[in-house]
């Protein structure tokens, strides 16, 4: 059984991944032969056009489908390399009054114009936005975190708020981990980051050299790249198989990390 197909991406915590995991799912899932809508919802503050490289196509975007000033389909942007994943870009400026019921909405009709199967919305925090979507479209989420202090415990509280709204499961999505430091000691490792979030981990996303500069170029990591491993092998536990946590990467050692 697949685990849920209307997804929200979401922390407190500022600049943690959320936009990488985000991308990186759906373009994993789109891998996998699955129709895939990724919505940028961070209004005001929108970054997933630069990293798909499509910052100079974007006419229409949410707001313009929330508005009612151009049809659902208008929105979306097609990605290279990708046929079967569909964008909608975040508008420049964030939402003033939102209405939850019409954004509820809004992500509704680009869903049923795009004939996704799955459809990933790319949060800002604990906004109106999260709250809308928690609520009234989601049926799961992932809460991403670090190995950092701070994030750690914006996961359990993020985790706490998003099961109160709309009483959805959490899954818990550790980014940019480095195994060296937890091997050392000196960072979290998964065991107490688990412990600390009481979330169950949905995947852990390595800190990957090639991720970070497929963000400054606008493509994505070839699908060798350990992070696209680590991709895959969460979309994969998404459509319901079971995948060991860092199946397709040779050089982390499970038991040093945990």
């Amino acid at each position: 059984m697949e685990l849920f197909h209307k997804i929200l991406v979401t922390s407190a915590k500022g600049g943690i991944g959320k936009s990488t995991v985000a991308l990186g799912v759906a373009a994993a899932l789109s891998r996998e032969g699955r129709r895939v809508l990724l919505v940028d919802c961070d209004a005001g503050n929108r970054c997933l056009d630069l990293m798909l490289g499509v910052e100079d196509s974007v006419l229409y975007d949410l707001s313009d489908v929330y508005e009612d000033r151009c049809a659902p389909e208008e929105a979306f942007l097609s990605c290279p390399g990708l046929p079967n994943l569909v964008f909608c870009p975040a508008p420049a400026d964030p939402f003033t009054d939102l209405d939850a019921d019409r954004f509820c909405g809004t992500l509704a009709s680009l869903c049923e114009a795009s004939h996704a199967e799955f459809v990933i919305c790319d949060t800002a925090g604990l906004g109106d936005a999260v709250r809308a979507i928690a609520s009234g479209f989601a049926d799961g989420a992932m809460i991403i975190a670090t190995q950092q202090p701070a994030s750690i415990r914006s996961a359990e509280r993020t985790a706490m708020y998003v099961e109160e709204l709309g009483g959805i499961p959490c899954r818990l999505v550790i980014s940019c981990f480095e195994e060296r430091a937890a091997e050392d000691g000196i960072r979290a490792g998964l065991i107490e980051i688990i412990d600390r979030t009481h979330v169950r981990t949905l995947g852990v996303v390595p800190r990957d050299r090639a991720l970070l500069l497929s963000q400054e170029t606008g493509e994505l990591p070839k699908e060798t790249a350990k992070s696209a491993r680590a991709f895959a092998n969460i979309a994969h536990r998404i459509l319901g198989k079971d995948v060991r946590l860092f199946f397709g990467m040779r050089k982390i050692r499970t038991q040093r990390v945990l």
